[in-house]
């Protein structure tokens, strides 16, 4: 089927693949910055990037804990495949261990001489990893698991996912969706108002925490 007239995917699915993008993205700028700072110190900027990796951190670790609280044991439920959930729920196992060790290591930047080295190490780490695990979840939601999934899970998810997310990513999530939304994307963007109102701040935050990374995909 040709792409530019297939289906669109339900909100929440799109949604999903976005905040995928978004991640891979942001982990990509940190490790660049994180490499930048290990050779030339900075401390606005180590304290305004520490700052950024605790949001991003707190941001997947929820997109996890969705997952493994609410969607796959519903798709369990459902009779949905068993192999391709027992591997959804390795991978985010795996994950969870790399995502703790880079957060801690992010807590040292400004502080200790090795910090940004660790960081960018680390970053590298968690960013190629992820990025497999969100193929291989796009890939399941597609193929294996697609008989179970349906519009009313999909409502489902994204209820669980509004009503579990930390108070602060209202201003932030929407215009974080968005800055990586194509125009074809957008109705995967919860609250598109509020994502253009607070798309100026997020580019300020990015901005001190990445510096000239920021325009560097």
């Amino acid at each position: 089927m040709n792409p530019s007239v297939a289906t669109p995917l339900l909100p929440a699915h799109q949604t999903m693949l976005l905040a995928h993008r978004a991640m891979v993205r942001d982990l990509g700028r940190i490790a660049r910055t994180a490499e930048q700072l290990a050779t030339t110190p900075d401390t606005e900027r180590a304290a305004a990037l520490r700052a950024y990796v605790d949001k991003l951190f707190q941001v997947i670790e929820h997109h996890h804990e969705g997952e493994d609280d609410f969607l796959w044991p519903r798709l369990r439920e459902l009779g949905a495949d068993e192999a391709a959930l027992d591997l959804m729920t390795e991978e985010h196992e795996m994950l969870a261990k790399l995502l703790h060790a880079w957060h801690v290591a992010s807590t040292r930047l400004g502080t200790a001489d090795d910090a940004a080295a660790e960081l960018a190490r680390l970053t590298q780490g968690v960013r190629d990893h992820l990025a497999e695990h969100a193929g291989d979840e796009e890939r399941e939601l597609l193929g294996r698991l697609a008989p179970a999934l349906g519009e009313q899970i999909w409502k489902e998810h994204a209820t669980h996912m509004r009503k579990t997310a930390p108070g602060w990513t209202v201003s932030f999530l929407p215009a974080w969706l968005l800055s990586v939304a194509g125009p074809g994307e957008r109705h995967g963007v919860p609250a598109v108002i509020i994502a253009r109102m607070f798309s100026a701040r997020l580019k300020r935050t990015r901005r001190a925490a990445f510096g000239e990374n920021y325009e560097n995909h």
